[in-house]
């Protein structure tokens, strides 16, 4: 199955996470999305499920908002904690060799390398794509036609405009 999976702080800006889900939800079908909060059901294994789902797919949207880099929890930055499901999405996504796209949200900039775990370091390297309120439904056609030709054709079809 090819798809998208949508990594993301829900501490920081997860509005977003959900917008953009939607959005591409209705252009590729939401079989072909995968958001934890609503793809992962009451009773499965949240390890096992988005495991699974990394390795159907293949884009992965990083979504970094204004916290994504500070969050922390017990005084620790999460980032920094080996088991923050973040962290490890992003490990495998790397691993893998799949696209693995940044995506920036609400005025967040991308992090440098040197503010990242050395085993996700890599992500400051690649290059993001900015989505803002102001221009979100042209900015998200655009990613639309960037991660297109990750899909089947027969999935391809022209994104729908929202009003």
């Amino acid at each position: 199955m090819s798809g998208v999976f949508i990594s993301y702080r829900r501490d920081d800006q997860a509005g977003f996470a959900g917008r953009l889900a939607d959005a591409l939800a209705s252009t590729f079908g939401a079989a072909y999305v995968f958001r934890d909060i609503e793809d992962i059901h009451p009773g499965e294994d949240f390890v096992v499920a988005i495991e699974k789902q990394l390795a159907a797919v293949d884009v992965m949207l990083v979504v970094i908002g204004t916290a994504w880099l500070t969050v922390s929890r017990n005084g620790t930055r999460r980032l920094d904690e080996p088991d923050d499901f973040v962290r490890r999405e992003i490990e495998a996504g790397l691993k893998s060799g799949k696209a693995v796209l940044p995506v920036l949200v609400g005025g967040a900039a991308m992090p440098a390398e040197k503010d990242l775990p050395p085993s996700i370091a890599a992500l400051a390297r690649r290059q993001s794509f900015i989505l803002s309120d102001i221009g979100w439904t042209s900015e998200v056609a655009r990613l639309v036609e960037v991660i297109k030709p990750y899909f089947p054709a027969s999935l391809r079809r022209p994104a729908r405009r929202s009003g």
